[in-house]
């Protein structure tokens, strides 16, 4: 009647959903909150998890334009 919800297994709970044809599926392995789908979007109350080159791309953006705004204030 409803698929189980954070069975444990020996990686960890293990969420699943049901498909069309009403068959428990398994959703993706770094869902921690169950889904209503296989794929990675599909997670509940996750956020897709931030690239953590982007802190570093903004630092170098940032000490970038900062130099280039002192080099045109001195030239």
């Amino acid at each position: 009647e409803r698929c189980p919800d954070g069975v444990l297994s020996e990686r960890g709970p293990i969420y699943k959903f049901p498909d069309s044809s009403r068959e428990c599926r398994p959703c993706h392995e770094n869902c921690s909150r169950g889904c209503v789908g296989p794929l990675l979007r599909d997670c509940l109350g996750d956020a897709l998890p931030v690239s953590r080159r982007t802190p570093t791309l903004i630092a170098v953006m940032v000490v970038g334009a900062v130099f280039l705004s002192c080099s045109l204030v001195l030239l």
